[in-house]
């Protein structure tokens, strides 16, 4: 059982000291102060909302002995707090008082760096060293490219020179209030800028999280917290906490009444701005984002106007809808051209005759947006059908996204439901977690995994990707390939998409006799798969299994020779796992 410690007995160095340590061993920071233990215990602060998984991160951090690569750091007040101000030491007694045993409990570390190397000015009584202290802080960035992680009312070292010492400055701009909820965005983010730059935090609870993943990543960065506020406090001379009219002040929780002083300079100094979910959604229908809608057209007259209706009435409305007409003779053609002069986002191309594949591949050379979907012309979609795939997209940095379906049985006219509202989640799965869900007939996630429909790609995954021409089952042998180009793919289980079902459809007729397509499509898959580096065992599975379904329609479909192929591959297969395999 871990020993309980008197407070005194936690050791805290100096500002210079703990200065001195990250200058030396080009260490990452972590600072501790109250909001963090706040948080640990299970409470909100201004600007954080608790959270369950923060709060476990945070104590995960503390727990970590200081060492040349992260310095972890507490306020410097378990020894001699008369050296700050009445105001400091009567919160700081008051805080030790709630929070004692936590500090006896966790804090068992035989040293740690100070919190208040950003707070070396205003609390202090003897603020004479202040000026010693903030020219060792900006020896940390001397030179140095230098990339701001901050709040978007916090505008550090605008205004000041606190930063003029370094290289270039660069900075991503995150909320204000609960960044964490967008702590995987933020991340990835920082991860695009170089491991030479020193990255700067300012950003409350989750600046800890940050400084120690992205120092197992290679980085060194330094959570500094309040220190644009001690800095203009430090220039004014100031003898208390004064609010700053044009940016973010320290322990001014509301950020009322200011006017930002964001200049040409401060603009371009901008890599990326992370929003929040809240502002997502406001923006997401003048977003810059255009979605090519890409529709193969063939002898649908009596489909059409209801699907284009239902993309018509999206709300999201920054679209453009690609017609390809595939040689129909019912008519469908004239609907097109109808459609395509009533509306500007509409684009219409006749061509000869050569099926879905041919068709969709005219659809990705004329596309200009940002992201590709695919609809079938038979089909429809609920309302928020982009906009739902979109901001899952964006919000899990997401190369594909992909929703669910349900059908609807056009003989009966009437809806077939087998995704229902009960059923919903969201999960952002990796490309091995999502390629080992081929076969998974939860939540019909193997016809998920298969089909071109329902699902958001990002544009530039098409890059030397196409259907294949003159095939059937042409979505099962291509859209893996986008899979294995994708970063993560983020999946919803929610029923957006309608499937027709119907006697003419042509998984109704042809495809049902292509049963040499369907093993074909498994095998290059798995050759890929393997030759890539991937687990295949899934696939390899589900391979025997295809074989034994293959096999019995080949033979109810009279291909004998075929089946005789099949039955040839399934007895190499149950010999060689009935000898134990190779090297038996």
């Amino acid at each position: 059982m871990t020993k309980k410690i008197d407070l005194s007995e936690i050791t805290v160095l100096p500002i210079l000291e703990s200065l001195s340590f990250v200058k030396m061993h080009g260490a990452s920071v972590a600072r501790f102060g109250d909001g963090e233990v706040d948080i640990m215990m299970g409470h909100s602060i201004p600007y954080q909302d608790y959270d369950e998984v923060l709060a476990g991160r945070l104590r995960e951090i503390l727990g970590r002995q200081s060492d040349e690569k992260l310095m972890v750091c507490l306020p410097d007040v378990f020894n001699n707090l008369e050296r700050y101000n009445s105001n400091a030491q009567t919160f700081w007694k008051a805080h030790f008082a709630k929070y004692n045993d936590f500090y006896r409990d966790m804090c068992q570390s035989s040293w740690y760096g100070s919190t208040f190397i950003s707070r070396p000015y205003i609390d202090l009584v003897d603020k004479s060293a202040a000026q010693t202290s903030f020219a060792a802080l900006k020896e940390l960035w001397r030179d140095r490219d230098i990339v701001i992680v901050e709040g978007e009312t916090s505008c550090s070292g605008v205004g000041n020179d606190l930063f003029a010492a370094a290289k270039s400055i660069s900075r991503i701009i995150c909320p204000s209030r609960n960044a964490f909820a967008q702590y995987d965005l933020i991340l990835e983010e920082v991860k695009r800028v170089p491991k030479e730059s020193l990255v700067l935090l300012m950003l409350g609870p989750t600046a800890k999280v940050l400084a120690y993943d992205l120092m197992l990543q290679g980085y060194q960065a330094v959570d500094l917290g309040h220190i644009d506020s001690e800095y203009e406090w430090f220039q004014m001379k100031a003898t208390h906490k004064i609010k700053l009219n044009h940016k973010h002040t320290a322990e001014f929780n509301y950020d009322e009444a200011i006017v930002f002083e964001k200049d040409s300079v401060y603009e371009s100094q901008i890599l990326a701005k992370i929003t929040s979910s809240s502002e997502r959604k406001e923006n997401s229908m003048t977003s810059e984002s255009v979605i090519s809608i890409i529709i193969p057209v063939y002898n649908s007259s009596a489909y059409l106007r209801r699907c284009m209706k239902s993309l018509l009435n999206q709300t999201y409305q920054n679209f453009e809808i690609i017609l390809i007409n595939d040689g129909s003779t019912d008519g469908s053609g004239l609907l097109c051209e109808e459609y395509a002069e009533s509306d500007q986002r509409i684009h219409l191309i006749h061509k000869e005759n050569a099926g879905p594949s041919a068709a969709r591949n005219r659809g990705i050379e004329l596309a200009s947006g940002d992201y590709i979907t695919f609809v079938d012309s038979d089909d429809f979609v609920e309302p928020n059908y982009l906009e739902r795939l979109y901001q899952t997209a964006k919000t899990n940095d997401a190369d594909i996204a992909i929703c669910n379906f349900n059908s609807f049985n056009e003989e009966r006219q009437s809806f077939l439901f087998s995704i229902t509202s009960e059923m919903f989640f969201e999960k952002v799965y990796t490309v091995q977690e999502w390629i080992d869900q081929e076969s998974t007939p939860k939540n019909n996630l193997y016809l998920a995994f298969t089909l071109a429909t329902f699902k958001l790609f990002k544009a530039e995954l098409f890059d030397d990707v196409v259907f294949p021409v003159g095939r059937l089952r042409e979505d099962d042998a291509t859209v893996y390939k986008l899979y294995l180009k994708a970063n993560k793919i983020a999946f919803i289980n929610q029923g957006l998409y309608y499937y027709s079902q119907h006697a003419t459809s042509l998984s109704h007729n042809s495809m049902k006799k292509d049963v040499e397509g369907m093993i074909r499509n498994a095998e290059e898959r798995i050759a890929l798969l393997v030759a890539m580096g991937y687990d295949a065992s899934q696939h390899l599975i589900s391979y025997q299994k295809r074989l034994e379904k293959c096999q019995q329609d080949a033979m109810a479909s009279g291909q004998i020779t075929l089946y005789q192929d099949i039955s040839t591959k399934l007895d190499l297969i149950r010999h060689f796992k009935k000898n134990g395999g190779r090297d038996a």
